[in-house]
């Protein structure tokens, strides 16, 4: 018999999910800081996700999937792809807002947004500055609203509350007391098809740093588009960037399912256009928010 999951959102509307899955012993491992509680026994028509238990695994159902379903082997990875059906629900209710794929830190400004390609670092950059005494506010997916909305002068990012990820083995050019930190502070989430260790979560209920909940609001200070020189550990340049690229990097790591392809552009274009715009040439993640630290005020 299935579960209802009440899951916070925004505007004081929850998102039910009913499922056959144990939501409640994934909290530390997806969730984090995204809150949500048991219900009950799930009447199906009034969830908004469902988890059905099938043959060899489970099936999710929800409107921002293929098809309207997707079937995966296990309990762990049902709850992992809930998180982004949890993303696409609030968007699904706010056209007004987009989802950003970024890492984000909050300083004494406002937030450090880290967008660009994959395997740039953002995950890790966010970290970082959050090591350093910058508020975590993600690492992998957050709402933005463009400026204007709500009668802002500028954007707002809007937390998700997400347990941080990094990829394993912790980047070389991440420097020794964040490897320590990952091995001392988290736990193995995903292995390769030879066993070895590749992704692993940060576990927050040990307090080892600041991180906002869901539904944390903070205006943006900064888009920060970071490349990583593998070539120079050495490499170390924070310079005024292109609003241009900057918005092309926003367009390219997020989704508008409230806009059309028109309406996504510009408002990817009046984030860029409403705070600096930073490139960030790097080798070492270490001196880079050492670098950003500074930049911003933060300690």
């Amino acid at each position: 018999m299935s579960t209802m999951y009440r899951f916070a959102g925004l505007d004081d509307r929850p998102i039910r999910v009913a499922s056959d899955a144990p939501l409640i012993d994934f909290t530390a491992r997806f969730f984090g800081l995204w809150p949500f509680d048991e219900e009950g026994t799930a009447i199906v028509d009034l969830a908004d996700i469902t988890i059905e238990a099938i043959d060899g695994g489970f099936r999710l159902r929800h409107g921002a999937l293929e098809g309207g379903a997707q079937e995966v082997p296990d309990a762990a990875e049902a709850a992992n792809q809930l998180v982004g059906l949890l993303a696409a629900e609030q968007l699904a209710r706010r056209s007004d807002l987009i989802g950003l794929h970024a890492g984000a830190a909050a300083g004494p400004g406002g937030l450090i947004l880290f967008v660009g390609d994959s395997l740039c670092g953002k995950s890790t950059l966010a970290l970082q500055l959050a090591r350093r005494g910058a508020r975590f506010f993600g690492d992998d997916r957050l709402l933005v609203a463009p400026a204007g909305t709500d009668n802002r002068d500028v954007p707002t990012g809007i937390g998700l509350g997400l347990t941080p990820r990094m990829r394993l083995p912790v980047h070389e050019g991440a420097g020794g007391a964040l490897a320590a930190f990952v091995a001392a502070n988290s736990v193995v989430e995903h292995m390769d098809w030879q066993g070895n260790p590749i992704i692993a979560y940060i576990d927050l209920e040990l307090d080892t740093f600041d991180a906002a909940p869901f539904g944390t609001m903070l205006p943006v200070a900064a888009l920060v588009v970071p490349h990583r020189r593998d070539d120079d550990p050495d490499a170390l340049e924070l310079e005024l960037g292109s609003k241009g690229d900057a918005a092309l990097a926003v367009v390219r790591q997020s989704t508008a399912p409230g806009m059309d392809a028109k309406g996504h552009v510009a408002a990817a274009a009046l984030i860029a256009g409403s705070v600096p715009c930073l490139r960030l040439v790097y080798g070492s993640s270490a001196a880079a928010a050492d670098l950003l630290a500074e930049r911003f005020g933060i300690s």
